[in-house]
């Protein structure tokens, strides 16, 4: 199994250094195909979301479809693989929340955690855990 860094993902999605795209599309190959594992650190789906939405100004919406393709590869394993992708699936359906805060959110669910302080009021839509301030 090896670990992938953001800039490999970032390569792979965005085709912005040819050398080095065209290598990480192989490398994500030899994961479909069953040659390789790769290990996608939850801090890797969280730099590339901002990176892809915030830098490079991508729809939401595809970046989310993005990621949910990477997570759903096969010999592609995420960390913490069922937070990660209830906070993907959940980020179609509510607007204005970054991946992490949904992450925090679906980890908290998926924990059994069923209050999280917070003071951001989007968290309030979340279903099954209650928002409360300090």
């Amino acid at each position: 199994m090896y670990l992938i860094d953001t800039n490999i993902l970032a390569r792979y999605l965005l085709n912005d250094i040819p050398d080095q795209s065209e290598r990480c599309v192989k490398l994500f190959q030899q994961a479909s195909q069953g040659e390789i594992e790769l290990f996608v650190p939850v801090t890797a789906f969280s730099e590339i979301t901002w990176l892809l939405i915030r830098q490079k100004k991508m729809p939401h919406e595809v970046v989310t479809r993005l990621l949910l393709d990477i997570g759903s590869m096969s010999r592609v394993i995420l960390e913490n693989e069922v937070a990660v992708m209830k906070a993907l699936r959940l980020s179609l359906e509510l607007n204005g929340l970054s991946f992490v805060d949904l992450y925090h959110l679906a980890l908290a669910d998926e924990l059994g955690i069923t209050h999280v302080y917070s003071f951001d009021k989007k968290m309030d839509r979340y279903p099954g855990v209650e928002r409360i301030e300090p």
